[in-house]
This record gives C-alpha cells, structure tokens and sequence, in this order.
C-alpha cells in the first residue's frame, strides 16, 4: 500500500506544472486581497466575515479549477498505461482510486488552507484584528461541500475521459456567473456579496455576520451530489479500460 501511494503521490503532485499552479493561484489570492478584498464588501470591513467569506470564496473555485487540471493529467492517456503497472503489486483499482482521492482532497484542503492563512494573516497586518471563527465558518461551508464535489465528479468523469474535466471546468465557471447573487453559486461567494448588501441596504450599521438557512440548504445539497458521485466510483472493481497494445 505504501508503494502505490508513494506512486501515486509521485505522478499526481510532485510535478513542477503542479507547484506553478499552486504559486499561480496563491499570488491571484494576494491580488484578490490587495484590490478588491481590502475595499471591503458592499461597505463592510474588509477584516469582517462578509469579506473575506467573498475572498474565499472566489478562490475556492481558483482552487477547484486548478485541482481538477491536476487531476485531468492523473488520468490522461500516458498514465493510464502506467497504472498497469500498480498491477503486479495485487492492489485493487478501489484502493487506488481511494488513495488517488486521499492525495487529490489533501492538496485541494491543503492549497485552501493556505489561501485561508494568508487572507487572515494579510487582514492582522494591516487592520490589527480579524474575525477568525466567522472566517472558519465561511471557510468550511465553502470549502468542504466542494471538496466532495471535487472527488465525486473528478473521479466519476475522470475515469470516463480526461476531456470530461475540463468539461465540467467550464461547468464550474459558467455557474459561478450565473448562479452569482442567488447563494446557489457552488463556490459560495454570491451569497456574501449579495446578503451583505440586502443587509447593508436595510441598515445603516454594518450587518452583523450570518448564514441563511437556504444557502446553509446549498452547501448540504452540493455535499450530497459530491458524495452520490463518488458511490459509483467506490462501487466499481474492474480496472480502468487500457489498450496495452499501446504499451
């Protein structure tokens, strides 16, 4: 077991393409925080819960994009060849789908983590204070319900096609225009833009943080899907389909 996840480990994460991504969507975060974060959202603090929930939640589906590019090469042609290899060793293609899912969902926890450090960190430099546990809530209600998301669909298209991936990459971004405002959008940050500003407008005083019961429904509704796409993939034995007369 050690082997094939040192393997996967090898082939899926320790790839220069993979740490240029990571610095690629870290730096965008910086810039999200320096030019548009640091004005606040609709008029709150920028260190308030409604503005950084936005932070996160803008670079949730940064995060998500560039873990589902990770994951499309995992299964590109070149590597699926390779995986006969992991034959020999007598490991079922369940456990090596399961450590493929531990790997993926640690970097994608790993790389919103970071993002999270950084957005708390940038607000104690320049303001003095933060609002930590409304951004750890922000945080898990965004995060979490995709990260399932993440394996359940990467996993199910991935092994149909690569190009699925992608597909669904496009997916993610036309939703988050069109769902935007509604608190349906997956990554989240619509709601924080758009109840801050309901709030704000019925107010004078900035509102105080919140989740509503329906955009606490969407994120539990995106968790399910998540988890309903990753049975078939925890159900199938066989092997994924290889040519070997290619190999």
């Amino acid at each position: 077991m050690n082997k094939i996840l040192k393997y996967e480990l090898r082939i899926t994460l320790i790839k220069p393409y993979v740490l240029a991504v990571t610095i690629a969507v870290l730096l965008y975060a910086y810039y999200i925080l320096s030019t548009d974060i640091i004005l606040g959202v609709s008029d709150t603090a920028p260190f308030s819960g409604w503005s950084i929930g936005k932070y996160q939640g803008t670079m949730t589906l940064f995060s998500m994009l560039a873990t589902l590019l990770i994951l499309a090469t995992t299964f590109s042609g070149r590597l699926k060849k390779a995986e006969i290899l992991t034959n020999v060793t007598g490991v079922s293609t369940r456990k090596r789908i399961l450590v493929k899912s531990v790997i993926i969902g640690g970097y994608f926890l790993l790389l919103n983590l970071l993002i999270f450090i950084m957005g708390s960190v940038f607000m104690y430099a320049l303001f003095g204070e933060t609002a930590i546990g409304e951004y750890v809530v922000s945080w898990c209600f965004t995060v979490i319900p995709c990260l399932f998301l993440i394996l359940g669909a990467g996993g199910l298209f991935g092994r149909k096609s690569p190009i699925l991936l992608f597909v669904f990459m496009g997916v993610l971004i036309a939703a988050s225009f069109v769902l935007n405002g509604y608190g349906w959008d997956i990554n989240g940050a619509g709601y924080y833009e758009s109840m801050s500003a309901e709030l704000t407008f019925a107010g004078s005083a900035e509102p105080a943080f919140s989740l509503s019961a329906g955009y606490i429904l969407s994120r539990i509704l995106y968790l399910a899907l998540g988890i309903a796409l990753m049975i078939p993939g925890a159900a199938d034995r066989s092997d994924i389909h290889i040519d070997r007369s290619t190999v």
